[in-house]
């Protein structure tokens, strides 16, 4: 779980998303670069909720408030809720899962359908490994897919102009 829990931490999600990004560039592949976008504005808008909540809210983590705890992992930051590997897991899976399709035997289907039980996963594991509370990950989670919704919005509705997002012929 300690390994599990690291695929939704900001370095992992800004990265997948950054290397999509330059490999977009650099293969000159449009709907690479339109993923990574989305993806990037997905992130920034989820983290932004977070971390405002977190300073807001200042909810001590599991492991500082009930004795039993067991903490797997090093954790430095005091605050609980929202979870923010939540957020960016389920901003990573919607925005990627809903705007990417994929192949297999002849049949398409989007990728939410191997991202969110990943993102799922993810969130059981930063219960597990002591520093949330379950409805810590639920509006974690929640924000994350609204972030991932709300980056689809935006990029469908005012980044169709963009030349940098537009296929050349």
């Amino acid at each position: 779980m300690p390994v599990i829990t690291d695929i939704g931490s900001t370095i992992v999600v800004f990265t997948i998303s950054t290397v999509l990004l330059i490999v977009g560039i650099l293969k000159k592949n449009m709907k690479l670069r339109r993923l990574a976008i989305i993806g990037l504005i997905a992130f920034i808008i989820t983290a932004a909720i977070i971390f405002t909540l977190k300073v807001l809210v200042e909810e001590p983590r599991p492991f500082i408030v009930l004795k039993y705890v067991n903490l797997l992992i090093i954790e430095n930051d005091p605050y609980s809720f929202p979870s923010g590997h939540s957020g960016n897991i389920f901003a990573l899976a919607t925005a990627f899962g809903l705007n990417c399709t994929l192949k297999l035997r002849g049949k398409q289907f989007k990728l939410a359908w191997i991202l969110y039980p990943i993102a799922l996963l993810t969130c059981f594991s930063r219960v597990y490994i002591g520093v949330h509370y379950p409805f810590d990950i639920l509006i974690g989670a929640i924000i994350g897919i609204f972030g991932g919704l709300l980056a689809t919005f935006i990029v469908n509705r005012y980044f169709n102009d963009i030349n940098f997002l537009k296929e050349k012929n």
